[in-house]
């Protein structure tokens, strides 16, 4: 008896989390994150100005820059796409990290063109769950490119985190912009 009300509960559990994952899933690209590619895949990351020996990055590299604000950096998970090119990207989740005493985030998105798009992801967990290799891969480059221990993951976000952080920096675009007309 206990057996079925266990397989009961757990199946009633998946179908749950199922409908809540449908609803949790937030249309990012009508945002339009227009990024500028800075390293192409296959290209070489370099640190300080200086490109050292390391591995070619195995994605592309991303900026999104504002007037007064700080850049924020894209991890664009795709075919190389060249340096230079500009794109509309969505944004799935987030790479917190420290280096050297500073925390950085880097937005993990996909082209929201879906010609150049090398795999469907809509939200953190899909890619997190179904392509956790490619994950796996972005955190143990981005932990060792300068060598043993000197930059830390502090955490992954979900795609609400990348938006919200996103967001924030457009607002205080504004604020500025605001400020300086009066």
């Amino acid at each position: 008896m206990r057996f079925i009300i266990f397989n009961i509960s757990f199946f009633i559990f998946l179908v749950s989390c199922k409908e809540q994952k449908e609803q949790s899933v937030i249309d990012i690209s009508a945002d339009g994150v227009s990024v500028e590619v800075i390293y192409g895949a296959g290209d070489s990351y370099d640190v300080d100005n200086v490109v050292k020996p390391y591995l070619p990055l195995p994605f592309n590299v991303a900026i999104m820059v504002h007037e007064d604000n700080p850049s924020l950096d894209f991890i664009i998970l795709s075919d190389r796409i060249y340096k230079g090119q500009d794109l509309n990207v969505i944004p799935i989740g987030a790479m917190r990290l420290t280096d050297d005493g500073i925390k950085k985030d880097f937005f993990i998105a996909i082209p929201s063109s879906e010609k150049r798009q090398t795999f469907k992801a809509s939200e953190f967990s899909d890619f997190a769950v179904e392509h956790a290799s490619i994950k796996w891969i972005i955190e143990k480059y981005f932990t060792n490119y300068k060598g043993f221990a000197k930059v830390k993951l502090l955490s992954w976000e979900d795609e609400k985190y990348a938006l919200r952080k996103i967001r924030a920096t457009h607002k205080l675009k504004t604020k500025v912009k605001k400020t300086m007309n009066y």
